[in-house]
């Protein structure tokens, strides 16, 4: 077996599998993750080996031409088709998001490769510790740079879930364009290529690489952004609903309320039950008479509703809104917003075991063409954030995106949502500006 040739097989795998992780480390694992990943290891280091003798007895190693290009194709698109399952097998994720990091750790992998061996073709040839301190270095800038850009973002943004059969379309150019250019590339000198033909083809070669990361990682956050505006008009529709129940809840509530201080002046009058008793028995009751008004029925009512968990929970709801200023808005999107916003105040300060500290507050008011919301509370232990806001819990397990929801409708109309910690207190304040005078309110 020819150690050179076997040491540079195995490098080479090598790079395809740390590619393929750099993309698929945010992924979720599988138990004995690092067993399973020593064991392929092992496997694909034996693997290699057996193939390099395999190529070293037919001889395939040492001959030039179309056969051997014919035959490394068949070779490296198995070594692609076969990391899919090694992917399946350490992380927990479906097939076609394997394919998709596979896919793009193996083009990252080529790019690196086809730089380093550009570099190899304009210098000469080198000594041995040299060329192999060029070809880290190359790696290393390649997949650096592959990292920030499309690696890091899919991370940042939470799109790795994202699906598309389109896939499938990703992997032929990669065989097609990716490998097999490659090893046409690989083949020119032996074949007598002018020095500038070559040059010019790897050049190509990179910017093809470029180019089909670019379009895979775009396929993806196309993807993502239709599922997410989906998403967020199932949300919409769903909070439509939400808040025509709690309405009628709420006006259930109240007729129920009035009908039960007329049975109780019915008892008064009657001398049945001491007065003491009845006030006492009215004094309960009132915490269920729905009587938030901000001027804004979409405010009152998601008011009325959370005011009604946060007295059973023992959390004092104070609240000082003009809900006038929010008449701009559909009633959908305020029940949503302050909903959202409540409810992850309410997750917080249930943790809570002093009363003092079981406070929120919430303040709505038009501050000169600019409507302003502010919601204060106090929490313990660490505020665990989505993008910069704070999950709730009930609504991320509902929907999954209750963060993204509350900045979706804030910025649809073009306001801003931003938080701050000022040691156990936690403060969400949302500015969105005023519509001008003539523009028609939704």
């Amino acid at each position: 077996m020819d150690a050179k040739l076997a040491a540079s097989a195995v490098a080479t795998v090598a790079q395809i599998a740390f590619a393929m992780l750099i993309f698929a480390w945010s992924l979720p694992r599988r138990s004995h993750f690092w067993a399973r990943l020593v064991g392929l290891i092992a496997t694909g280091v034996a693997l290699t080996l057996v193939g390099v003798a395999v190529a070293g007895a037919t001889g395939i190693s040492t001959t030039v031409g179309p056969a051997r290009v014919l035959a490394e194709f068949v070779l490296f698109s198995m070594v692609l088709v076969l990391a899919v399952p090694v992917l399946l097998v350490l992380f927990d994720t479906s097939v076609w998001v394997a394919l998709f990091f596979a896919t793009a750790g193996y083009t990252l992998q080529n790019l690196a490769s086809g730089a380093e061996g550009l570099l190899v073709f304009t210098l000469g040839e080198r000594t041995i510790p040299l060329e192999l301190a060029e070809t880290a270095a190359v790696t290393c800038i390649v997949y650096l740079l592959g990292y920030l850009a499309f690696a890091l973002p899919v991370r940042r943004h939470g799109l790795a879930d994202v699906e598309d059969h389109a896939m499938l379309v990703v992997v032929a150019a990669v065989l097609l364009v990716v490998i097999a250019f490659d090893l046409v590339n690989k083949s020119l000198p032996a074949l007598g290529a002018s020095t500038g033909d070559v040059v010019l083809l790897r050049v190509i070669h990179g910017i093809s690489c470029v180019f089909m990361l670019t379009v895979e990682f775009e396929l993806l956050y196309t993807r993502s952004l239709r599922t997410n505006v989906a998403a967020m008009e199932r949300a919409r529709a769903d909070d439509a609903k939400g808040l025509e129940a709690s309405r009628s809840n709420v006006q259930a509530i109240n007729v129920r309320m009035h009908d039960i201080r007329h049975q109780l002046r019915d008892l008064e009058a009657l001398d049945f039950v001491g007065a003491d008793a009845l006030d006492d028995l009215e004094r309960q009751l009132s915490v269920y008479d729905a009587a938030v008004k901000t001027g804004n029925v979409a405010l009152d009512t998601v008011l009325t509703e959370k005011g009604l968990i946060c007295e059973r929970e023992g959390i004092a709801l104070g609240c000082v809104a003009d809900g006038d200023a929010l008449s701009f808005m559909a009633p959908a999107d305020i029940y949503s917003l302050f909903g959202d916003a409540v409810d992850n105040a309410i997750e917080a300060v249930e943790k809570l075991n002093d009363p003092d500290k079981r406070v929120i507050d919430l303040t709505v008011r038009d501050t000169g063409g600019m409507v302003s919301a502010h919601v204060e509370n106090y929490f313990r232990g660490d505020v665990r954030l989505a993008n910069g806001l704070p999950l709730a819990q009930t609504r991320q397990d509902a929907r999954g995106f209750g963060a993204r929801h509350m900045r979706a409708v804030v910025e649809r109309y073009g306001g801003s949502i931003t938080t701050s910690t000022e040691g156990d207190l936690f403060r969400l304040d949302v500015i969105v500006p005023l519509p001008a005078k003539g523009v028609a309110r939704r």
